[in-house]
């Protein structure tokens, strides 16, 4: 394991100390969660990022945009039977089995 060395602001070493003592680590390991955190964060955004970036160059192309209107045309009678299903499910209308057995056997 490496050593960083970095400067604090008093406030931002009062309260580093707090959250150390709350949590029961050490300074070091809440710094070390806190840049761990914000590693991923980091990241997760950068794909977010490329994703947003490379959907909007998918949008501009119409033959992209008219194969996902045929896909999406294509489940649409799927999507809606899944709803139907869902939607009995929360009312209660569940279907009914015509065996005698219980479900955990």
């Amino acid at each position: 394991m490496t050593t960083l060395n970095i400067r604090l602001t008093e406030q931002i070493e009062q309260r580093l100390s707090e959250e150390a003592e709350r949590e029961n680590k050490t300074r070091s390991e809440i710094a070390r969660d806190a840049l761990n955190w914000y590693l991923l964060e980091i990241e997760k955004k950068r794909f977010m990022d490329q994703l947003l970036e490379e959907a909007r160059a998918a949008y501009s192309n119409e033959s992209i945009r008219q194969e996902a209107r045929t896909i999406s045309e294509e489940f649409l009678s799927l999507e809606n039977d899944m709803l139907e299903n869902a939607e009995d499910l929360l009312s209660g209308d569940l279907p009914q089995t015509e065996s005698s057995e219980t479900w955990w056997k």
